[in-house]
């Protein structure tokens, strides 16, 4: 893969930039919410952010439309659940926007068939009641909902997704499903903001501008509420808070792509650091061996692994003896109580 450029225009030779798995997931609670987020997914509401020339390419598997996925959640809740419980978890699963220009169609459709595979492990086939293969939008990606629907039939998104540790599993191992194609888990622990999944395709779909028109009529105030003989209108304050809104939202994709750019350079620069920390600790290790021949070192590698099997004897007998004097306490403790 070609060495990164900063935003400077620098390269940055020997650093390779990584592709990144990305997956984000949000708990959906109420049969309107599903409905609404099933309709938007099968593109049988207006989806601004789609180009409907291009919704032809996308691919349905599980369900058709929202109506067959919607008949699937039903049959699997439960009878008797909260009145708050998460009935589906939406999924977005996707990869950086760089790797999509260089992969071919058969490793695209390999992500997709491994991100719906991930999803069938994690809950069960038959939990997933839908998967969406969207070509519509900026950036490929699948959309599926899941029924967090436990083995002894109860609803818990919190036994899936509940808590940092299983959603930092969880990104781990969708990262290792997807390795092969050449796609890597964000650094894990790293402090950079969320970005929902959402307003990132929202800025990302805007495109990037160059300038942003404002016409003349634009500076006028605007009147806010009309009456029978007065008018309300916009004053200096209100006129340039709403142009200052148009000209952010009119750059809005420019500054997604360049802080898209950024981060991929700093993680490149954090992997990179990464890796010179692990030769120096690698190095630590190794010079002890330098100038000692292959018998001499494995004659060594023998001595250490008798030293860790005396060692583990000599903590499993300690175990042992602590476990004989508990005991001897505890009896004594009986006959003093009696």
């Amino acid at each position: 893969m070609r060495s990164p450029v900063w935003p400077d225009g620098r390269q940055n030779e020997g650093v390779s930039m990584a592709n990144y798995a990305i997956m984000r997931c949000k708990k959906l609670t109420g049969m309107g919410s599903v409905a609404s987020a099933l309709q938007h997914c099968y593109r049988e509401r207006e989806t601004p952010n789609a180009d409907a020339e291009r919704t032809p390419e996308n691919h349905c598997s599980v369900s058709q439309s929202a109506d067959e996925a919607m008949g699937k959640l039903r049959e699997l809740l439960p009878e008797k659940r909260r009145k708050d419980a998460v009935l589906a978890v939406e999924y977005v699963m996707t990869a950086s926007p760089e790797w999509w220009n260089e992969a071919t169609p058969r490793q695209q459709a390999e992500f997709f068939a491994r991100s719906e595979q991930w999803l069938e492990n994690k809950y069960g086939k038959d939990r997933v009641v839908a998967a969406v293969v969207h070509r519509d939008e900026a950036t490929p990606h699948l959309s599926a909902f899941v029924v967090p629907l436990t083995q002894d039939g109860r609803l818990s998104a919190k036994e899936f997704i509940g808590g940092r540790s299983k959603m930092r599993d969880d990104q781990s191992t969708y990262a290792e499903s997807v390795k092969k194609l050449g796609l890597e888990r964000g650094i894990e622990g790293s402090r950079a903001t969320h970005q929902t999944v959402q307003h990132y395709y929202e800025s990302i779909n805007r495109g990037t501008r160059s300038q942003v028109s404002i016409s003349p009529e634009a500076l006028e105030p605007r009147v806010l509420r009309k009456g029978i003989f007065t008018k309300d209108v916009e004053d200096q304050a209100a006129v340039a808070k709403r142009l200052s809104q148009a000209v952010n939202d009119g750059f809005a994709g420019t500054v997604a792509m360049a802080s898209q750019s950024a981060q991929n350079a700093k993680r490149a620069r954090e992997l990179q650091k990464t890796m010179d920390s692990q030769q120096k600790r690698l190095q630590s290790v190794t010079e002890p061996f330098k100038g000692l021949s292959r018998e001499q070192m494995t004659e060594i590698l023998m001595m250490a692994q008798r030293f860790k099997q005396q060692n583990q004897e000599k903590e499993k007998q300690q175990r042992i003896e602590r476990e004989k004097q508990r005991q001897t306490r505890s009896r004594g403790m009986g006959g003093m109580s009696r």
